[in-house]
């Protein structure tokens, strides 16, 4: 049996590389999916879905919308009848806002707060209006994708990081409030999986700093880039009840690059 028969999953950010990687391997191990993205491109992308015969239909909105959001669970219930899994995935990462995500001199007010208002605001209002049919349908499961800057401090990002920080609470948050109810939250936090804003920086701009592969792999166990399979796998775990006993976490899938004293990149370089 697969993995994910007879579940019903909501996957926002369902066009980008992670959203879709994960919708299609959820499809793939039997779940009917919802995939929600902000433009049409989310529609092309499910009909490569359906074309392979999986169960998938498609909601454009705004996750930081209170009415697209609702729009975008009614969605579910009125196709499917039921709602078993949510995954929180969608974010603002595209380059030109990236690139303006400076310092707290530099950056705006109205650029931070928007930053918040996506990526976190989006986690609290797809819980809102999906616990209640979670509940319903005997419990479920909310998958909520952070990140590792998320919880330590960096030159830039900081709207970004600070977004992610507050997810990671707020995922406890919905786990401890609704734990006797059957729900389940947890967070999964990627490490260095480079999306394509990442090529896109050039030399010396600030977004060449964040996403800079070598940096990062300096300081990672493993020594390699992660992929998008790589955080698919770990949000169908969570979505199926082979985690059936673990809520208010956080998945760290980063190669090992949070396991280790900061020293560890300078103690390689003088082994030789």
């Amino acid at each position: 049996m697969a993995r994910l028969e007879g579940k019903v999953v909501i996957v926002t950010g369902a066009s980008g590389g992670l959203g879709f990687a994960g919708a299609e391997l959820m499809a793939r191990e039997g779940a009917r999916v919802v995939m929600s993205g902000r433009s049409s491109s989310v529609v092309d992308r499910a009909s490569v879905l359906r074309s392979q015969g999986f169960d998938v239909t498609t909601h454009i909105g705004d996750v930081a919308e209170p009415t697209d959001v609702r729009a975008m669970v009614a969605t579910a219930m009125d196709t499917y009848g039921r709602l078993d899994v949510l995954w929180n995935n969608a974010a603002l990462v595209d380059v030109d806002w990236i690139l303006g995500d400076t310092d707290v001199v530099d950056m705006s007010l109205e650029h931070f707060m928007r930053t918040i208002e996506v990526n976190t605001g989006s986690v609290f209002l797809g819980a809102k209006y999906a616990i209640p049919h979670m509940i319903a349908s005997g419990g479920g499961s909310i998958i909520n994708t952070s990140s590792l800057q998320g919880f330590a401090g960096d030159t830039n990002l900081t709207a970004y990081g600070t977004s992610k920080a507050a997810m990671n609470y707020l995922t406890q948050s919905i786990a401890t409030g609704f734990g006797r109810q059957g729900i389940r939250a947890n967070t999964l936090a990627p490490g260095l999986i480079p999306p394509p804003q990442a090529a896109a920086a050039q030399p010396g701009h600030r977004l060449e700093g964040a996403a800079s592969t070598q940096v990062v792999l300096d300081s990672q166990l493993l020594g390699t880039v992660g992929e998008p399979s790589d955080v698919a796998n770990a949000a169908v775990f969570l979505a199926s009840d082979e985690s059936k006993f673990i809520t208010g976490q956080i998945l760290y899938i980063d190669g090992g690059f949070t396991a280790h004293q900061p020293t560890y990149a300078d103690k390689l370089r003088q082994r030789g």
